[in-house]
């Protein structure tokens, strides 16, 4: 027997029922996508090797109010199944200073501490030409120190560190917009007290290619042994194209020379022409960071992308 009751209830979940089945596709549709999404991984300016199969970048977001509240920084994990790469983002600060415009980071060989380094987008800013020295401290990178750049810069998005012997070099270069060369820099530095020399060595590198690429150099990284890598760019941007954010973009990984002591000095010896070790179309590698696996005879190319609204991406190369 049907008590008015359980009519009434019948009614209701009926009711419920046929609002669930006629609710808009597109809520169904967004619930589904939301199950399957994962958060995409942002442009990676800057990349090092920690060690093993873990990495870590920065990202160039600006001090602006468009971009204040994002990450700096990505401690990165290379895959171990389909679900791809294990990325955990920070929002890092010392002293109330916000890094701006993180377009590199130079790992100092021989320990857990990284540099931390802004573009110096604006000459006449030293409040935007800072280098943050971090360390990784029970996995978790920390900024310890801040400094300022030892010379005016105008767009360094490359530097590295070299250690030779009991000397450690640090290394950069500015992307150079729309030039056919730019300068490959190199100065001496303490990084137990973030003190640089006073003099500052530099050498002309021109583009491995003017007519595919417009930056020069927009990242660098220097082995175990002196081999010094950088990379070359074609960016929308500085080609004057409409919404160049969503590319199109190219891009070349090379080997182009070596630094070493010399008369008891630090000296870069660039090739005659630049080793070839890959060209990427589609993609704006903005990182490079050498990887040295025990037994392997030759050294692993991991390069990441600044791809603006296509995010970024991490990648060994095959050569």
């Amino acid at each position: 027997m049907i008590t008015r009751k359980t009519a009434c209830l019948a009614t209701l979940f009926s009711t419920m029922l046929i609002q669930l089945i006629n609710a808009p596709l597109s809520c169904w549709g967004q619930q589904a996508a939301n199950r399957n999404q994962t958060e995409q991984l942002a442009d990676l300016s800057g990349l090092a090797w920690v060690g093993g199969d873990s990495f870590v970048a920065v990202h160039d977001a600006k001090t602006d109010d468009a971009e204040m509240l994002k990450p700096r920084v990505a401690q990165l994990e290379l895959p171990k199944d389909l679900r791809g790469i294990t990325h955990t983002e920070r929002h890092l600060s010392f002293n109330e200073a916000i890094p701006h415009d993180l377009e590199s980071i130079a790992k100092i060989p021989g320990s857990a501490e990284y540099l931390l380094v802004e573009s110096g987008d604006s000459m006449h800013d030293p409040a935007v030409q800072r280098i943050y020295k971090s360390k990784l401290n029970k996995g978790q990178l920390e900024i310890i120190s801040l400094s300022q750049w030892p010379v005016k810069v105008t767009n360094v998005e490359a530097t590295a560190v070299a250690k030779l012997g009991n000397t450690f070099v640090f290394v950069f270069a500015e992307r150079a917009d729309n030039k056919p060369s730019t300068e490959l820099s190199w100065i001496v530095l303490n990084p137990a007290n973030m003190k640089f020399a006073e003099h500052v060595d530099r050498i002309t590198f021109n583009s491995p290619d003017r007519n595919r690429f417009n930056r020069v150099i927009v990242g660098l990284d220097i082995d175990r042994q002196g081999t010094i890598y950088s990379v070359s760019a074609f960016d929308s941007e500085s080609a004057g194209m409409q919404n160049p954010d969503n590319g199109p973009y190219a891009s070349g990984v090379y080997e182009i020379g070596k630094i070493k002591l010399k008369n008891r000095k630090p000296s870069v010896e660039l090739y005659p022409e630049p080793t070839e070790r890959a060209l990427v179309d589609g993609f704006k590698i903005e990182s490079i960071a050498v990887r040295r696996i025990k037994g392997s005879k030759r050294a692993q190319i991991f390069v990441g992308t600044d791809d603006e609204n296509y995010g970024g991406v991490l990648r060994q190369l095959n050569k």
